[in-house]
């Protein structure tokens, strides 16, 4: 009796199919199957630096170890971030840019000046220009146009605070009247500048304050004081300037020239004078 051998068939079905399933286990459950194609595409760039979007980093860069590896979902995570980023600063400059509006000019609009001129006050006798005396003071000068949000306003509306002295002396040889004024007032302005930034103009200032009158009548070698509080109104027309001073500091030379009036009770009094001091 012949024995007859198995058919070999099945054995190499058994082997083709281990064959098959060894690179199928090889690859992890949640990574996507590798073709051939994608994995001979990255090493066959020799010679060629990657692009900055592509997560490669090919052996022949010089850069590769050097160059981080990036993602191209992170990389638009972050570019989202610095646009965040970026408005962000924005809005903040915008409201640094409308708080330093303000402040474009490194003056601080404050000055402090000397003057000095002639005060034709009003003359009891009816002349017509008044007694003519020398009248001397100061003044500390705002420019509180700077707090309001307005370019042409900004250096166009100011407040003065003044004071002046003028005596007067005058009489015969037996009655002698001797008299001190004192102005104090406070007057706000406009100005009209010379063009936009110049810093020369002319205005026109109206304000109010008080005279305080000290007189001595001495008559026959007995003197006799007096005084008295009366408030004043005054209004008048100048020139003005902020002269820019060589130096690095933010001086400048503040000066004047002006025409003003003093009107007290029924009399007025004129003023015609100059001055000048420092601006900061």
């Amino acid at each position: 009796m012949t024995t007859r051998a198995p058919p070999a068939w099945p054995l190499f079905s058994l082997l083709g199919c281990l064959a098959l399933t060894s690179p199928a286990l090889a690859q992890g459950p949640d990574e996507p199957y590798r073709y051939p194609d994608d994995e001979e595409e990255a090493p066959s760039r020799r010679g060629r630096a990657p692009p900055e979007d592509t997560p490669y980093a090919y052996p022949d860069d010089e850069d590769a170890a050097s160059r981080p590896k990036r993602h191209p979902a992170r990389d638009s995570e972050d570019r989202d971030r610095e646009d965040f980023r970026r408005a962000e600063r924005g809005e903040e400059e915008e409201k640094d840019f409308e708080r330093l509006a303000r402040m474009d000019d490194p003056n601080t609009g404050i000055a402090f000046e000397v003057l000095g001129g002639v005060m034709l006050l009003s003359s009891p006798r009816g002349q017509m220009f008044g007694d003519p005396q020398p009248a001397f003071g100061g003044r500390f000068t705002w420019e509180y146009g700077r707090l309001l949000n307005s370019e042409p306003l900004r250096e166009a509306l100011w407040l003065d605070a003044r004071y002046s002295f003028v005596g007067q002396r005058e009489g015969t040889a037996l009655v002698v009247g001797d008299v001190q004024r004192h102005y104090a007032s406070l007057a706000p302005a406009y100005e009209l500048t010379f063009g936009e930034g110049s810093d020369y103009g002319v205005y026109a200032q109206v304000g109010g304050g008080i005279v305080y009158e000290l007189s001595r009548v001495e008559v026959g070698g007995k003197l006799t004081p007096a005084e008295g509080i009366k408030p004043l109104i005054q209004y008048g027309v100048g020139l003005r300037g902020r002269t820019k001073l060589p130096t690095a500091s933010n001086l400048r030379l503040a000066w004047r020239l002006e025409l003003m009036r003093f009107r007290r009770g029924y009399q007025d009094d004129t003023y015609a004078g100059l001055s000048a001091g420092l601006g900061f």
